[in-house]
């Protein structure tokens, strides 16, 4: 079996979630029998360090680190790269992701006034306000 390089854009701040979303819309959209291509055959991702891109840098990013063959993604049995993208949601988001995104900013005027708080190790508040999606890309089996 071969491999082929994928892109998939993922909305959402929170990178474990839009990641999940990611492979489930992917397995809806070619089963999942297995060997897709796709993000539907990837278990995990590594996030690559950096600022927030905008989604056409972070398609050039991935396009570049998959042409370099970058060993954290150069694997299609390993983990997918994931690129944090900001800018514009696609779609208008509804009052109750809007309200999310407030208290989100809420947090880091906290964080920034008083320092970060005691927040526990499952906690749900796990993104950076500034993302608004995630760029997931790699080598996947087909």
């Amino acid at each position: 079996m071969g491999a082929e390089a994928f892109t998939t854009y993922a909305e959402g701040a929170d990178v474990a979630a839009a990641f999940r979303d990611a492979v489930e819309q992917a397995q809806y959209d070619y089963g999942h029998a297995g060997y897709t291509g796709s993000i539907a055959e990837k278990n995990e991702y590594v996030v690559i360090d950096g600022p927030p891109l905008s989604e056409s840098g972070a398609e050039a990013l991935a396009d570049k680190l998959i042409r370099d063959n970058d060993e954290r993604i150069c694997d299609k049995w390993g983990p997918a790269g994931a690129i944090p993208v900001c800018g514009e949601s696609r779609d208008t988001p509804s009052a109750p992701i809007r309200a999310t995104a407030q208290r989100l900013d809420k947090l880091a005027e906290i964080e920034s006034a008083h320092g970060d708080p005691a927040v526990g190790e499952n906690s749900a508040v796990t993104a950076r306000p500034e993302v608004t999606g995630w760029l997931f890309f790699g080598w996947a089996s087909c």
